[in-house]
């Protein structure tokens, strides 16, 4: 199967479309990678006015079911903080989110990765919340920045590899 055939990529080429949509309706020009192969980061990203450069990384998934967080690969994790710490350069985390109907995020290093507790179902979560090889953020640390219509929430859903399907509202 070609790269570009694969489910979970044409997910995130989706995501990518709609996070760019967002950054052009907010005067950022978005640049993306021409190679359709693994590469550093998903967008560079520059203020009309020319004032602000970052890097912006599009992860299109829902939230866990079960905990108020999502997450990224640990090494991609550090391949963000590494990047934002060497070339001084903010890196913002954007989820597509078909179960929320949305778009959210956080700059990496002032927002994400800031220790936060959170109260979930009677214990304190500490965040960021390393996993295996997942590292989460909470919900709470997330802002969001558009909604995602019907219609591409059920594209995104189609191309899911997982059941996912919120069962208590209370979880959201």
């Amino acid at each position: 199967m070609n790269w570009e055939d694969r489910p979970e990529v044409q997910k995130g080429n989706i995501g990518e479309k709609l996070v760019d949509e967002y950054l052009l309706r907010k005067g950022i020009v978005p640049y993306r990678p021409i190679v359709s192969q693994a590469h550093p980061f998903d967008r560079l990203c520059a203020s009309a006015d020319k004032k602000r450069i970052y890097v912006a990384e599009v992860k299109t998934k829902p939230r866990r079911e079960f905990y108020p967080d999502t997450g990224i690969d640990w090494h991609h994790f550090n391949d963000y903080v590494f990047i934002a710490m060497q070339h001084s350069m903010d890196v913002f985390i954007y989820f597509v989110d078909e179960i929320l109907k949305s778009i959210y995020g956080g700059e990496l290093i002032s927002s994400l990765a800031q220790t936060r507790q959170v109260k979930h179902q009677g214990r304190v979560l500490t965040y960021p919340l390393k996993q295996g090889k997942i590292i989460y953020f909470p919900l709470v640390a997330m802002e969001c920045v558009a909604e995602l219509s019907d219609e591409v929430c059920e594209e995104l859903a189609a191309l899911r590899r997982t059941k996912y399907e919120p069962k208590q509202p209370w979880l959201l």
